[in-house]
């Protein structure tokens, strides 16, 4: 085995909500509102149980073919060659997911906090820390992402707890004049950017453990991180309104600075930065160790571990050429990642499915 770590459930269930939240936290409000304006809480939470049915869906896929990774189940049932290719087309989304998130790191701290810094040494500074946490294993990751959730969950508890005398109900209305186009589009993006993003999954399910109640355990975690950024959307529509929210890019960071409580509870977006990029380093570290796993997988190497170096210098390379600037990500690909995870998320894991219970049923009928 490529890994010799073992995650528990909770630890399994940890990394997933902090994988839904990622780097959702600070942008999924913008992006959702562009889509269904006003109306985007009502996709947030329709959206809820939706995205705990694409979860059920990548577990079938893994329970189904235990003790197997993704590239392992596309070549068992599409065929060595066919299967790679597949693999290899999850594998480049892997290495971009690592390079845009270490991208999002660089251009928020560079725009928001630390403005006089060069990208390049925060983005540095991100790989870094990302290449040590996968060297250090799967276990040690999990272990870590149990001390660090409760900071994520109770900063946002007590944003959207503190930000209530500031509602406006109005906010929401009209709740009726949005077409159903951008409703539907809205409903897809609070399926895909959430927990369809957590297709990494699939990579790390043969390291797990696999205790009773694992399938509720992760399909709960779900739900419960998208719960969350729904909140996050609801309070932002009800503080900033549609078109504020909408245009702001770091929506949740400016809801952490309306923060006035007393004139002593006041300015704690360093907390919201420190809470965002805890789960975005997570989810990073998740999609690098996915990428890093699945092409040892596929060259059939003994141990990954030599493969860090040149991931690491890859992945900061990419995250440097990967976007020009902040409003090429929000402008161009942001209207086109939608595409890209719907095609990667929903349609070929859904025809992968589809093709494993026809062959098992051939086989049982056939027997």
């Amino acid at each position: 085995m490529l890994e010799q770590g073992r995650l528990g459930t909770r630890q399994l269930a940890t990394l997933t909500i902090l994988m839904v939240i990622g780097d959702m936290m600070l942008i999924y409000p913008s992006v959702i509102t562009s889509y269904a304006k006003q109306n985007a809480w009502i996709c947030a939470l329709i959206g809820i149980p939706l995205g705990m049915g694409l979860m059920a869906m990548f577990l079938k896929l893994g329970n189904m073919n235990p003790g197997k990774n993704l590239v392992q189940i596309a070549r068992k049932y599409l065929g060595f060659w066919p299967g790679t290719l597949f693999s290899c087309l999850y594998l480049f989304f892997f290495l971009i997911g690592t390079s845009t998130h270490a991208r999002e790191v660089g251009d928020f701290m560079t725009s928001q906090i630390f403005q006089y810094t060069p990208i390049r040494i925060i983005i540095l500074m991100f790989v870094i820390t990302i290449g040590w946490g996968v060297y250090n294993g799967l276990e040690t990751m999990g272990r870590t992402s149990e001390l660090l959730l409760p900071i994520v969950i109770v900063f946002i508890l007590v944003l959207s707890f503190c930000l209530l005398p500031k509602i406006d109900i109005s906010n929401l209305k009209p709740v009726t004049d949005t077409s159903p186009i951008p409703i539907a589009q809205g409903i897809l993006v609070s399926i895909i950017y959430p927990v369809g993003e957590t297709i990494p999954i699939l990579m790390i399910l043969p390291y797990t453990v696999r205790q009773a109640h694992r399938t509720r355990d992760l399909i709960i975690a779900a739900g419960l991180g998208n719960l969350m950024l729904a909140m996050l959307v609801t309070i932002s529509l009800l503080v900033l309104g549609a078109f504020l929210t909408q245009h702001s890019i770091y929506a949740s960071f400016i809801l952490s600075q309306k923060i006035s409580i007393g004139g002593f509870f006041e300015r704690i977006e360093a907390i919201m930065a420190s809470s965002w990029l805890i789960s975005t380093y997570f989810k990073a570290m998740i999609y690098f160790y996915a990428f890093i796993i699945g092409i040892a997988e596929l060259f059939n190497l003994k141990q990954y571990r030599i493969l860090l170096l040149p991931a690491c210098m890859l992945v900061f390379g990419m995250a440097n050429v990967v976007a020009p600037n902040l409003t090429f990500i929000v402008i161009t690909i942001v209207p086109y990642w939608v595409d890209w995870d719907t095609t990667l998320q929903i349609l070929l894991p859904g025809l992968l499915l589809l093709m494993m219970l026809f062959t098992k049923r051939k086989k049982s009928i056939s027997n």
